[in-house]
């Protein structure tokens, strides 16, 4: 008879693994305000160099408040400025080698929204990892059976043995929440349950039979070793925060990566699943398999993978884990973080439009693009100087960090919005609100004012159209009247006044003043709600306007809508 534990254990999964498939195709970026980590630990803690542990926390709105936390002890707070990557120190101490339980976290909580990397080093093993916010941590999770041993073997078929200690993976488990918090460990042969304190974590020896994590509240999950060998006599840690089931896909671009031809694809599924794309065999892989699929041709160009069902894909080399972005989970704008002299960006975007591609402000002007076979994919590798920002103006793209031409560290880069804006990166992309009481013009004016930044006035053929699309067929106020003392027409836009540079009149309009000082839209789609004169004390229904808030470096030139152009204009045009 099967015991409590185990059908406890298997209702649990079935629940979370139908979660998780409801969850594929959610929104992705990586900001947030509460954020949770832990510092493992890099290469062997005899190593005879101290280490240098640090985060790097970009604010994404001006006077943004951040706390840091280590062992629940505030150790950081200061108020931030916009778009600046500040790095954050570690106090000696923090990097955790211990086993089994510990307290020995760091939380980041903010004011603002943020974004968090850490850098961990030792010598000249270095690793960057993107942490996740909290409100990107799951409940469930499949383990990559990773084998060290295996690993070195496959890269080096002369390595030597390696101590027991050193012969596995680590597992991490941090509790996300500030409760007790159950976690079971799923194991080919037995599960085990665990109690985490609010925000404790757990360090365990993993060989490959872990196949799965699940807990009653959000955790975050790593898989880490301190040192994987990269040639004789060197090694370097490897990190990876792996990423919740609700956000598996089954289409990847693996990126191309400089100057390493010896990588291997690691398929993580709970599932039986068919692998097939760029130069691998079609590959059937079993649920929670340990095998590495070669990729003869990585070096040369990325490659288009697909798998039969849902699946995360860890690209693995000497000293180094990746997870490729999945289709899904690209997005139009990315915070590239450099901490080295020696780095690089790869981007992948649509073949058809990656000649839109921007760096910060400028075009992205490249002939180096290669395309990616059986996709609509095309990549290119860029060097970059500094940290900056990539991001499309209208379609969604892919993009990675690496730095260092030898010993390369890195992964994806931080994603940070999802919708595509002509003008930059969007944090909170502009909308429309109807406000369905009829009031007078004043009144309106002062209500937009009061819920939004204006009552709406198209400034140019496409704004009028994304207000059209979203009207009924009523009449409704803008925010465009008389001046009182000549009677020329303008746009009220807030608290401030501006020239009307579009107008959308109909027929015989503008009337004349004793017609009315205020403008109203035509109720009549089929006349494209065009614009006519109305009584201000009339009672209409309104349209109010938020304006988009974007990354510090894109700040539009006025309040307005986007102006009509095409996907080449450059954006440093639009800088106040």
């Amino acid at each position: 008879m099967r015991s409590q534990t185990k059908i406890r254990t298997e209702i649990m999964l079935t629940i979370l693994l139908i979660t998780a498939m409801i969850g594929q195709g959610q929104s992705w970026d990586s900001y947030g305000v509460k954020f949770i980590t832990v510092f493992p630990e890099n290469i062997a803690f005899y190593y005879p160099s101290t280490p240098a542990n640090a985060l790097s926390i970009t604010a994404l709105f001006p006077d943004t408040e951040v706390e840091v936390f280590v062992s629940e002890k505030l150790t950081y707070t200061d108020i931030l400025p916009a778009g600046k990557p500040v790095t954050v120190p570690m106090p000696p101490g923090t990097e955790e080698y211990r086993l089994g339980n510990t307290f020995q976290t760091v939380r980041v909580n903010s004011t603002e929204f943020i974004v968090v990397q850490s850098i961990s080093k030792k010598g000249d093993s270095v690793q960057t990892n993107v942490v996740q916010p909290m409100k990107n941590l799951g409940m469930l999770y499949t383990i990559p059976s990773l084998n060290y041993s295996q690993m070195i073997s496959t890269f080096y078929q002369s390595a030597r043995n390696v101590s027991k200690r050193y012969s596995s993976f680590r597992l991490v488990i941090i509790n996300g929440e500030n409760l007790n918090n159950y976690v079971t460990i799923v194991t080919l042969t037995i599960n085990k349950t665990y109690n985490l304190d609010p925000y404790e974590a757990l360090q365990l020896q993993t060989n490959g039979t872990v196949t799965a994590v699940y807990s009653d509240y959000r955790v975050a999950v790593m898989l880490t070793h301190p040192c994987v060998e990269t040639e004789e006599c060197r090694c370097n840690m490897v990190l990876n925060q792996l990423y919740p089931d609700t956000l598996k896909d089954s289409r990847f671009v693996v990126p191309s990566i400089l100057n390493t031809s010896n990588f291997w694809l690691h398929v993580t599924s709970s599932v039986k699943t068919n692998a097939s794309g760029g130069d691998l065999d079609l590959s059937s892989v079993d649920a929670y398999s340990s095998k590495l699929l070669s990729l003869p041709s990585l070096e040369f160009g990325s490659q288009f993978i697909s798998t039969s069902f849902p699946a995360s894909l860890q690209l693995v080399g000497p000293g180094i884990i990746i997870e490729p972005i999945s289709q899904y989970m690209f997005s139009t704008c990315y915070l590239a973080p450099v901490s080295s002299t020696d780095a690089k960006a790869l981007i992948i975007a649509e073949t058809n439009y990656r000649d839109s591609v921007y760096i910060d402000g400028d075009l992205l002007l490249s002939t180096a693009w290669s395309t990616i076979a059986d996709s609509v994919y095309s990549s290119v590798l860029v060097p970059l100087d500094d940290t900056q920002v990539i991001w499309h103006p209208s379609t969604k793209i892919a993009v990675y960090v690496f730095e260092k031409s030898t010993h390369v560290y890195g992964g994806p880069a931080i994603p940070l919005s999802e919708k595509s804006d002509p003008l930059g990166c969007a944090l909170v992309p502009s909308k429309f609100d109807i406000i369905v009481t009829p009031q007078t013009w004043p009144e309106s004016h002062q209500y937009c004012k009061l819920i939004s930044d204006e009552l709406f006035s198209p400034s140019n053929k496409a704004a009028h159209a994304e207000m059209a699309s979203i009207l009924s067929n009523e009449r409704f106020w803008i925010g465009v009247r008389r001046n009182l003392l000549n009677l020329d027409w303008y746009c009220q836009k807030g608290s401030s006044s501006h020239n009307l540079s579009y107008t959308r009149w109909g027929p015989g309009e503008p009337g004349a003043a004793v017609k009315g000082l205020c403008a109203s839209v035509f109720p009549n789609p089929s006349m494209d709600f065009q614009w006519e004169t109305t009584h201000c004390c009339t009672l209409l229904k309104s349209v109010c306007y938020t304006s988009a808030q974007y990354f510090p470096l894109y700040f539009p030139i006025s309040d307005e809508m986007p102006k009509e152009s095409n996907s080449n204009s450059n954006p440093q045009n639009n800088k106040v």
